[in-house]
């Protein structure tokens, strides 16, 4: 099947919906046998060390793809890494694949993100109904998708922060195929309902995590200390939950690619609701969204939020945390 590779989310209906098979290159570099191989290989052909890991794990998978003449690349220019950009000329010019630059618009004008998508669709072989089509047979396994989130928080420890983060954070390419993606869903939804009882009266910190996903395995590192990740913040995005009324009005409601105030505004309520004893915000190393931890500490005070907030920066992928943040982490989750 051809495949569509891509640096971030993009309307994935439109990717379905021309018959390609969806790639996030953030998936296959973090789940790669060594990802910190992939790192190094970039900085060896090159890319500055002070530049985003992330980037550079992207580079490397890319260049070791073989690419056939139906493959295409396409690059978030606009509501995500300004570096995308750059990496796209890079690819373009050393492997020869189709490439797509894709924009988001700031001010989330919904006629700017109409027109961008049509011109999307069009590239891809495809139109806007046909992939309204794919959107609707995606809502039952969002629908599904959510209930799991919910209960995440429900019943803290019945579904590991590690698990709810994965599920959630793979909606960015569904596995490369929705359908089996909605039935291993289903599956695990029903399996867990069964265990309902076993978790109604656990007692587990609720910790509320914020930023882009790690690049270091956090999550399981709080699970170990008798804590629970109850809210992924930008994972629960990419699953896009709520109802929408089409297409546009789904992507003007993701938050990841538009203001950080914007983006607060509707994690604010949902850390209220969840009644979290923490918060823990996970920035990139060499990643302009670090800046974005100013912002949102003070829409948490400006929204009545006070609880503890705990900011962790890494840089490369590791199969640990290091001494320094496991610290941190342990002395924080000790003070709540």
């Amino acid at each position: 099947m051809k495949t569509a590779v891509f640096t971030t989310t993009i309307p994935m209906e439109v990717v379905f919906a021309a018959g390609y098979r969806p790639l996030d290159l953030n998936n296959d570099f973090i789940t790669s046998v060594s990802p910190l191989s992939l790192v190094e290989k970039a900085e060896t052909d090159g890319l500055p060390g002070s530049s985003c890991a992330w980037i550079k794990g992207l580079y490397s998978v890319l260049l070791k793809k073989q690419y056939s003449g139906n493959d295409v690349f396409i690059a978030v220019t606009e509501g995500d890494c300004s570096n995308a950009r750059v990496l796209e000329e890079i690819i373009s010019s050393r492997t020869g694949v189709r490439s797509f630059l894709f924009s988001f618009p700031n001010d989330r004008d919904r006629l700017k993100l109409t027109s961008e998508m049509k011109r999307f669709a069009d590239f891809l072989g495809t139109d806007l109904e046909q992939a309204e089509n794919v959107r609707q047979e995606l809502i039952p396994i969002r629908k599904k998708l959510e209930l799991i989130d919910e209960m995440s928080y429900q019943y803290p420890g019945l579904i590991s922060g590690e698990k709810n983060h994965e599920l959630l954070v793979n909606t960015s390419d569904f596995g490369g195929d929705y359908k089996d993606y909605g039935k291993m869903a289903d599956e695990f939804l029903n399996r867990k309902k069964e265990e309902v009882d076993l978790f109604k009266d656990m007692k587990r910190k609720k910790i509320g995590f914020l930023g882009v996903p790690p690049i270091i395995p956090v999550h399981d590192f709080i699970e170990k200390r008798g804590a629970t990740v109850v809210f992924n913040e930008i994972q629960r995005e990419f699953a896009m939950f709520g109802d929408h009324k089409d297409l546009t009005d789904q992507y003007l409601n993701y938050t990841y690619t538009y203001s950080s105030a914007f983006r607060f505004s509707k994690t604010i309520p949902e850390i209220k609701r969840r009644k979290m004893d923490g918060i823990i915000h996970y920035v990139q190393s060499f990643c302009h969204r670090h800046l974005v931890d100013i912002i949102l500490r003070k829409m948490l005070k400006e929204g009545g939020v006070e609880i503890p907030v705990l900011t962790l920066e890494a840089d490369k992928p590791n199969a640990r945390i290091d001494s320094r943040l496991a610290t941190r982490i342990e002395a924080f989750l000790e003070m709540l």
